[in-house]
């Protein structure tokens, strides 16, 4: 009895052991696989300069303050005030002044593509001689603009900026965005996740982000020590290796096919216009500021869907702005905002609309 038990133990230990070390095996080899990874990006610099994009532990992440330097091409400039707000190459990242325009929304609305001073929200501003302030962040969502401006509200940015005006940037591919949990982010080769929508039997609410901090430290120690391997950067990887792992397995899953959803799950477009309107509403209402939803077209025959259009009639306090009515009246060639970023004419045309709106039109 004594010899069987010693043999089992012994078989126990011999397993355990190949377990282990068949373990350590597989960590040592996707260790590997993310340093290749890792010396990658930091060997082909991106589009966007290195550091742009930070860890938030509530949305997933953010754009940062005090960001300096031209676009990966050298088409236009891309800066940031200390609040976190895109400004223009020779602005005073410190100085602000309050009662501007603040803008909430995706690369459309941050301006991908063109010069801080010709983006609808600096042209809106300079027109009605005020301030702006521009937090579209490439890559947002609706809720994460609506968290981004939580966030300000929390950090007291919003009592400081004291907004007049705040523009909403809508456009069609944003309602998937706000449900999903991987998005289009910047950095393509990092599998980052952020927070979005979900919906239960209690109703909506906003899921928040897996925590990825880790790989935010990562990239910043590849960026400040080279692509070479060490020992500390090694160690450091083989321990998160497995976190990292989950990473990347969500993220396929999420871009991948998925089951039929639970009917009761699902969202509207609607729910997710009226979620978003509320929250802003809610934030803004004890500045008074006056809120424009401008929706900015893909192409030339696309029009705001009836769910966006029920959702606005439903917050009367809002005012909307038709981007496409604004394009054809002002006469904007396709090719400055079809299947592309909305370019200068776009952006000038969107701001003369909202001018318009606000009964201000020059």
């Amino acid at each position: 009895m004594t010899l069987i038990r010693s043999k089992r133990i012994s078989f126990i230990l011999y397993v355990a052991i190949v377990l282990l070390v068949m373990l350590i095996g597989f960590n040592v080899f996707f260790t590997i696989r993310i340093h290749n990874q890792l010396a990658g990006i930091v060997s082909q610099p991106g589009k966007w300069p290195p550091g742009s994009y930070i860890y938030d532990p509530v949305i997933g992440f953010d754009f940062a303050a005090y960001i300096s330097e031209p676009i990966g091409d050298g088409s236009f400039y891309v800066k940031s005030h200390r609040f976190g707000y895109r400004i223009g190459e020779n602005e005073d990242a410190d100085a602000w002044a309050p009662g501007g325009v603040l803008s909430l929304g995706c690369s459309f609305t941050y301006g991908d593509e063109v010069e801080s001073e010709q983006t609808f929200t600096q042209v809106l501003a300079d027109s009605l001689s005020v301030p702006a302030y521009n937090y579209g962040v490439s890559s947002f969502s609706y809720v994460h603009a609506l968290l981004k401006a939580r966030n300000l509200e929390e950090q007291g940015v919003l009592d400081s900026l004291k907004p007049a005006y705040v523009v909403l940037g809508c456009w069609y591919g944003l309602p998937n965005r706000t449900i999903s949990p991987n998005p289009p982010i910047a950095s393509k080769n990092m599998p980052f996740v952020a927070a979005h929508l979900v919906k239960d039997e209690s109703g909506l609410h906003i899921h928040p982000p897996s925590r990825t901090e880790h790989a935010f430290e990562l990239i910043n120690i590849y960026r400040t020590t080279g692509p070479g391997l060490s020992f500390r950067k090694f160690m450091k990887i083989f321990m998160i290796a497995p976190q990292y792992l989950n990473l990347i397995l969500s993220g396929k899953q999420g871009k991948g096919r998925a089951g039929k959803p639970d009917p009761a799950s699902m969202i509207s477009d609607f729910e997710i216009y009226d979620y978003y309107f509320t929250g802003i509403e809610e934030i803004f209402s004890p500045y008074r500021a006056r809120i424009i939803v401008l929706y900015m077209p893909n192409s030339p025959n696309e029009k705001p869907g009836p769910e966006l259009l029920e959702a606005v009639s439903r917050h009367p306090g809002i005012i909307f702005v038709n981007g496409q009515d604004a394009l054809t009246h002002y006469g904007v060639p396709a090719s400055e905002f079809q299947a592309k970023h909305p370019q200068p004419a776009a952006h000038s045309a969107y701001a003369r609309a909202m001018l318009k709106a606000l009964g201000q039109e020059k």
